[in-house]
């Protein structure tokens, strides 16, 4: 037995350990390799959401010559948004340009009907797709949830420590007191011995590279109209469409809803009126077909409210997924990739609702000053976001604006906190982050 248990902890640790220098190959900027998360569908099938994708630069320097670009028509890049140096988005080259300022590349989603609205410099570009792992996002996002982590990390870290425990027991249990000395000298060994622990010591590597590893956007192009694109939320859920939704129960004694909440809402401010969108969240353990479902605005001084988007049998929001709706002014909805979008604009001072097919409030958010019959719960929001700016919903009763930030505690884990109060149960982001249907799933 001692044997056998000697064994398993060889093969554990070597094992680990060579998982370790992968990922340190695969994550080090050092290797030249970059390690990105993809939230979104818009590259399915070749890299799905959930994937890694591991990119590497084609050079340390930008084309020296305007006419000879580092990456070429077909290759799949990541690059940095234009308008958000935070967002990574991962499309494929479908033509390369140059003009005087240097070379700019055209791209494209593999999923989505239209070219992207813009151009890439190649400044921006970090690198080409060199391969992914499937589903290996959705690991490192169940690693750093509360249940992800004891049971990927803790546990197996506990399981080595047991076991070398168990061997240095058994050994003192063993032994005769003529060989006390030869037992003390063999637990030295044993403990000093590279093979042993080494399995505890790779899981530090893992962790901290694992928990490093950013989010990349596959930007998915698609508006309302693209009703048959890959990724219709609704070839992907089972759900019964005829069934009427009714008004949701209180939020839970945590203050987790238990209902579609709007979860993040920017709006179209001065010198850009094309910004807008509403993000919904849904913290249920179930997909929710949204049919009968509409999402309304009224202006500070209002009394009635005006359609922003009428929801059909084809919008359906995943189990602790997003929907999105942004306006179509611009290309906007394009940009950010809106599940749907219409022409209406949300500004200063306004607020918007989600009500079900009875036209009952399910949720509420009102911002600003000058209402006089907002659509509301609690008090307002007190200020107008500015350019770029969001009111973000918390994930948890104690998240704060640096909990909910890119790298944050809370980054991950849904936009679920309801107290029916917008003053409190929102942050103000520095920095919108839209996400749509094919987004990574959060949880709380």
């Amino acid at each position: 037995m001692r044997t056998i248990f000697k064994w398993i902890n060889i093969l554990l640790s070597v094992g680990i350990f060579f998982v370790a220098l992968g990922v340190l190959y695969v994550a080090i900027p050092y290797f030249g390799n970059q390690a990105l998360v993809v939230r979104s569908g818009s590259m399915s099938p070749a890299i799905d959401a959930g994937s890694i994708v591991v990119v590497r630069a084609g050079r340390d320097f930008i084309s020296p010559i305007a006419s000879a670009p580092i990456y070429n028509t077909g290759d799949i890049i990541a690059f940095r948004s234009d308008k958000n140096q935070n967002t990574i988005i991962t499309h494929r080259i479908v033509g390369t340009k140059a003009e005087a300022s240097g070379v700019v590349y055209k791209t494209k989603g593999d999923a989505n009907k239209d070219v992207d609205g813009w151009v890439v410099k190649e400044e921006n570009v970090l690198g080409k797709a060199s391969f992914n792992l499937p589903q290996f996002g959705y690991v490192l996002a169940f690693a750093r949830s509360n249940l992800g982590f004891p049971l990927l990390i803790i546990v197996p870290a506990l399981f080595v420590i047991l076991l070398e425990l168990y061997n240095i027991t058994k050994t003192i249990r063993e032994a005769t007191s003529v060989k006390k000395i030869k037992i003390v000298r063999e637990i030295r060994s044993h403990l000093h011995h590279p093979l042993h622990l080494s399995g505890i010591k790779t899981f530090v590597p893992i962790l901290l590279i694992g928990l490093a590893i950013p989010i990349a956007f596959a930007f998915p192009s698609d508006t309302e109209t693209s009703s048959n694109n890959v990724f219709t939320a609704a070839e992907d859920f089972f759900v019964d469409s005829s069934t009427t939704p009714t008004p949701p129960p209180p939020p839970t004694a945590f203050g987790i809803a238990d209902h579609i909440v709007i979860s993040e809402v920017q709006i179209a401010t001065s010198g850009a009126t094309t910004s807008d969108f509403v993000e919904l969240y849904n913290p249920t353990s179930s997909s929710i077909n949204l049919s009968g479902f509409h999402l309304v605005k009224r202006t500070s001084t209002g009394t009635s409210s005006a359609n922003l988007k009428a929801f059909s049998s084809s919008d359906i929001i995943p189990a602790h997924g997003f929907y999105l709706w942004a306006s179509t002014d611009g290309g906007y909805a394009t940009q950010i990739g809106a599940d749907v979008s219409t022409g209406e604009n949300i500004t200063s001072n306004n607020s918007v609702a989600l009500l079900d097919s009875s036209d009952v409030i399910v949720d509420a958010v009102a911002w600003g000053s000058g209402h006089t019959a907002p659509l509301i719960e609690g008090s307002a929001f007190s200020i107008n976001p500015g350019a770029n700016q969001s009111m973000e919903r918390k994930a948890l009763s104690t998240s704060t604006v640096a909990t909910m930030d890119i790298g944050g505690a809370d980054e991950f884990k849904g936009n679920g906190f309801d107290l029916d109060d917008n003053s409190t149960d929102f942050i103000l982001r520095t920095l919108s982050q839209p996400q749509n249907s094919g987004s990574l799933i959060e949880m709380p």
